[in-house]
Formats: C-alpha cells, sequence, structure tokens
C-alpha cells in the first residue's frame, strides 16, 4: 500500500521536531512537508497536495481554521486535523463545521497521536473507497446511457421503446431544456479512439461551465455527440462547436463536423441524431473547414429521414443534380403518404409541404426569378382523391425538376464565372461565401454545392487557392511576410502560416530563399 502524504504546520519549534520524529516512525505515512506559520503553511498543502493535514489553530499570519477553508476549496477530500493549547468551544464547534475529523489539545502524547492518525488513514480509505465506486457507477450509467442512445439512432422504428431505455438510465435528461447533436468525422485516416478521445476532452473542456450532460458514441468512423444542457437560457452550440474545430486544428486533426438543430426538449433527440447525419453529408461534400449546421442546408419539411435510408436527402440530390434519384424519392414518399392512410385534409397538407420544398429549392438556383407554379389550394384540389392528388403532385414536381435542368444548363458556367471574377476582386477583403452568393443572386447553400461540381474543389479552398497565389506573388517582389498575410486578407497571422505550408509545402521563410535567393 502507497503512503499517505501529510504536511505537518505548528509554528512552536519543539512541537514541530516532536511530531516529526513521531511521523517518521509510522509505517503508513510520510512527511511531504512543514512550516511554522499559516501563510506557508498555506502554500506548502497546496504544493504538495497531501492526504492529511496536521496543523495548529493559532499561528502568524494564517489561524489554522482559515487555512483549512481555504485548502478545502482545491482539496476537499484532504483529510483536516487541527491541536491547540487552548480548550475552547467556538474553536471546536467551528473546526467541526469544516469537517475537520479531530481536535488535539496540547501537549500532544504519542498514543493519542498515532490514534488520530489510524483514525485519519481509514477515513481516507473510506473516502477513496466511496470516490472510486461512485465513479464506477456513474461510468456504468454513462454506458448504459450511451448504448441506449445508439439504438434510439439505429433503430428508428422503435424509437418510443429506445427513448424509455434512456430515462430508465438517467431519469432527468427528460428535464433538458434544449438537445443538439453533433457529428464529426476526421478528414485523414486515424485511430477513432485516438481521436475520440480528443475530441471529447476538448468538447467537456468547452462546456465545463454549463450545466450540460454529454453523451458519445462511434459510429463507423465517426463520432456521434449528443448535448442535453439543463440551462435556462439558450446554449451557443454553434459558437462552442466552431470552438472546438479551431483547438483541433492547433492540434493537427481537421474535421468534418455537421450539427443537428437545437431541439427544446429530450424528445427531439432522434431528429436532431439525423438532422446531424445530413449536416455532416454537406460537409464531406463540400469538404467544409467549418462546423455545417443543418439550418444551412436543408428546408423543414415532412419528409419522413428514414424512409430513404441509403439514399442521400432529396434536397441534397436536388443540389447536385441527381434529379432523376429525386424524382424517385418523391414517388416513394407520395406511395408511403397513401399507405399512412392519414385524413385527407393532412394528406393534401404534406403534399403541399413536398412541393413548396422542391419550389425553394429551384428558387435557390436564382433569386432573381421566383417561380409561380400556382401551388395554392383550388376547389378541384379539395375534391381530389389520394390517387388525383399524387398524380397532380408529381406532374407539378417533374415540371419543377425539368426547370432546375434547363437552368442548371443555362446558368451554371455564368455563375460560376462571376463567382470567380468576384473573387479575383476581391480576395484582399473579409470575402465569405454569402457576399458573393448575394453578387450573383443565388442561395450560399446552392452556390457551393455548385462550385464543388464544376470547379472540382470547394468554394473555400479556390479562395485559398487565389490567395496562396497573390501571396507568392507578393513575396517573389519583397514584400514580408506580415505586410502579405494582410494584402490577401488574412487577420491571423499563425493561420495564414499555416496555409502558406499546406499550399506551397514549405514554409514562408523557405519559399522566400528558395525564390530570393537568400542565404
Amino acid at each position: 500500500m502507497e503512503k499517505l502524504k501529510i504536511v505537518l504546520i505548528d509554528d512552536e519549534r519543539i512541537v514541530l521536531n516532536g511530531i516529526k520524529a513521531i511521523l517518521k516512525k509510522e509505517k503508513d505515512v510520510d512527511l511531504a512537508g512543514v512550516a511554522d506559520n499559516g501563510l506557508d503553511g498555506l502554500k506548502t498543502v497546496l504544493t504538495q497536495r497531501p492526504d492529511i493535514v496536521l496543523t495548529d489553530i493559532r499561528m502568524p499570519g494564517l489561524s489554522g481554521l482559515e487555512l483549512i477553508r481555504k485548502a478545502k476549496e482545491t482539496l476537499p477530500d484532504t483529510v483536516y486535523i487541527i491541536f491547540s493549547g487552548y480548550n475552547e468551544f467556538q474553536y471546536v464547534k467551528e473546526a467541526l463545521g469544516l469537517g475537520v475529523i479531530d481536535y488535539l489539545e496540547k501537549p500532544i502524547t504519542i498514543e493519542k497521536l498515532r490514534e488520530v492518525l489510524d483514525k485519519a488513514v481509514q477515513i481516507y480509505n473510506y473516502r477513496q473507497n466511496y470516490a472510486r465506486m461512485t465513479r464506477n457507477m456513474k461510468k456504468a450509467e454513462k454506458t448504459y446511457v450511451e448504448r441506449s442512445l445508439r439504438e434510439v439512432y439505429e433503430q428508428p422504428w422503435d424509437e418510443e421503446r429506445n427513448l424509455k431505455k434512456v430515462l430508465e438510465q438517467n431519469p432527468e435528461l427528460e428535464y433538458a431544456d434544449s438537445v443538439c447533436v453533433m457529428k464529426a468525422a476526421c478528414r485523414k485516416t486515424q485511430s477513432i479512439d485516438e481521436y475520440r478521445c480528443i475530441i471529447q476532452q476538448l468538447v467537456f473542456e468547452l462546456v465545463q461551465e454549463y450545466h450540460i450532460e454529454i453523451y458519445s458514441f462511434s459510429e463507423y468512423e465517426s463520432l456521434v455527440l449528443a448535448y442535453f444542457s439543463f440551462e435556462k437560457e439558450p446554449f451557443p452550440f454553434r459558437a462552442e462547436a466552431e470552438r472546438g474545430m479551431q483547438r483541433l486544428e492547433e492540434e493537427g486533426i481537421e474535421c468534418y463536423v455537421g450539427i443537428s438543430r437545437i431541439h427544446e426538449n429530450f424528445y427531439g433527440i432522434r431528429n436532431a441524431f439525423v438532422e446531424a447525419e445530413d449536416a455532416i453529408r454537406y460537409a464531406r461534400y463540400l469538404e467544409s473547414a467549418d462546423v455545417v449546421s443543418f439550418d444551412e442546408v436543408e428546408y423543414a419539411t415532412s419528409i419522413p429521414r428514414d424512409l430513404n435510408k441509403n439514399q442521400n436527402s432529396i434536397s441534397f440530390n436536388f443540389r447536385t443534380g441527381q434529379l432523376g434519384l429525386c424524382r424517385e424519392q418523391v414517388k416513394e414518399y407520395l406511395d408511403h403518404l397513401k399507405q399512412m392512410d392519414l385524413m385527407p385534409e393532412l394528406f393534401k397538407q404534406k403534399c403541399m409541404e413536398l412541393l413548396f420544398s422542391l419550389k425553394n429549392l429551384l428558387d435557390e438556383m436564382d433569386k432573381t426569378r421566383p417561380h409561380d407554379l400556382d401551388l395554392g389550394f383550388t376547389p378541384d384540389l379539395r375534391r381530389f382523391s389520394a390517387d388525383e392528388m399524387t398524380a397532380w403532385v408529381m406532374e407539378k414536381t417533374d415540371f419543377i425538376l425539368e426547370s432546375a435542368a434547363a437552368q442548371e444548363t443555362d446558368g451554371k458556367n455564368k455563375a460560376i464565372r462571376t463567382a470567380k471574377n468576384y473573387i479575383e476582386q476581391h480576395f484582399q477583403e473579409g470575402v465569405t461565401l454569402d457576399m458573393v452568393a448575394e453578387q450573383i443572386h443565388m442561395s450560399p447553400t446552392y452556390l457551393s454545392m455548385l462550385f464543388k461540381q464544376e470547379e472540382g474543389i470547394t468554394y473555400i479552398r479556390y479562395l485559398t487557392r487565389v490567395r496562396m497565389e497573390k501571396a507568392m506573388e507578393y513575396i517573389r517582389q519583397g514584400y514580408k511576410a506580415k505586410q502579405v498575410c494582410e494584402m490577401v486578407g488574412y487577420y491571423d497571422y499563425k493561420h495564414f502560416s499555416t496555409q502558406f505550408k499546406n499550399y506551397a509545402g514549405m514554409t514562408l521563410d523557405a519559399y522566400k530563399k528558395k525564390t530570393m535567393g537568400t542565404p
């Protein structure tokens, strides 16, 4: 058994020497430090972090009770024992209030000191065993909750039963004020356990000041993180996720990250799982260096998320030009609605929601040309049967998809040319995807997808390439690296240096020496 560390504090030299002599003979304890006043005693305690503290009450600088009060803020599990030549009830009462295990009167006998030390060792071991048991119980509970959450994620057909299993393990989750899910995957092949530990550690560091419960599990080569916030004020999940990304980049880890909407209670967790999955799909496709939020890329529709389990979402397929697959999904969804035997009004409402979502997707291709598809309810529509309604929806769907195909052919090249020209002229500014999209009257999401299709690289990679090529040119012209950083639109020199090295394959100094012939 490892010896327990003791710190001894007393302003009487004779007492210090006497107790030190006794402690050196004790097999279960080791004297880690001594002090002859309260201030030095507190420093010694905080430095040595002992298991047991023996201290006098009345000392210069800081009393023994004040010392204990301050030390317990950092070392609450340390065992504290006091002694004094003054037998005053007020001291005893205050000491007990601080959790001191015993109070010894001077002069201290060997028998009494050994008796108190035996008691201290027993209490210390009891506390350690209890803490270990509590940690193991919490770890086991957390494991069970994570297992049940994985089942919610993987078994949508049995959502109710699996949610109940989660609450059986941790009933408090039902009272969460908000729920959000983040899904992350490393860009480069890496040990799942390695980056899981790193990501989890950073996430826990970021939310430690908040009342947040976090559960995680791995899924293939991805990590799923579920956040349950008990904060009355909205928790900034997106901002904290972006901070986490920055920390990961500092560790040399590049990730794709998708984040769900913020749902108002525990029962939104299933939808949050699916939304995070959809968001990371966009992040992967766009090779995004930022956190991609579901709100940025999907419209709120009533399309059941699990209907097309092995296909991408309708929105994703529409934006990537997979219009044939998009049509198949619409037809499959309509067939699904018919099988649900819904009330006629609800059935037609869901059909209209789908059409409006498709129209929104068409409109985002060019915001200057909103399309009037006459989707409002008419007397004829109200009298439609389910078969007639689905046939009408498919007719409108075909019109939307044909318009999208024609618009893609006519507008793609012009939009990309305009975007590239704008980037060439404004690369030195804080040019964002939103700014470029506004110039060509297109939604940022559609522009980012179009850029990837037409150029083979993402918008952000194209912007980085333009800036790095200009940076090389400016360096060859003799400008200093820090000047070049600002000239090409970077405000963080460290980030600029990293980007340059990644692009050029060498540091700024090495490139300057190579091109300028500098020794």
